[in-house]
């Protein structure tokens, strides 16, 4: 992984949940996450975007995760049912979505 420069900012919204519903919905928690002209660095409500849940196409023969240009395409079926979880790091903590176990009906 690539070392990040200690002494810039980087904006968090760009890789947020909330500007991404805005996008999709339009629907903002907070001023700024509907604001994409800019980015803010800091803030008590960020949440890493939520994985996808992609089915290849129908009838595309090609892998559906290859390499860019030769894979299928796939379409988005839903979002992941997920739970954020945090571990901590060398220089801060990092956070992730886990894929909830669903029990068995």
């Amino acid at each position: 992984m690539a070392a990040m420069d200690e002494k810039k900012y980087y904006g968090l919204c760009f890789r947020c949940e909330y500007r991404a519903l805005y996008l999709e919905e339009g629907r903002q928690p907070r001023s700024e996450c509907g604001d994409i002209s800019r980015a803010v660095y800091s803030c008590y409500m960020f949440q890493p975007v939520k994985p996808l849940v992609l089915k290849k196409n129908e009838g595309d023969k090609r892998p559906q995760f290859g390499m860019p240009l030769l894979a299928a395409r796939s379409h988005r079926t839903g979002i992941a049912d997920v739970g954020l979880s945090a571990k901590k790091a060398k220089n801060g903590v990092i956070l992730y979505w886990e894929v909830e176990e669903k029990e068995e009906e």
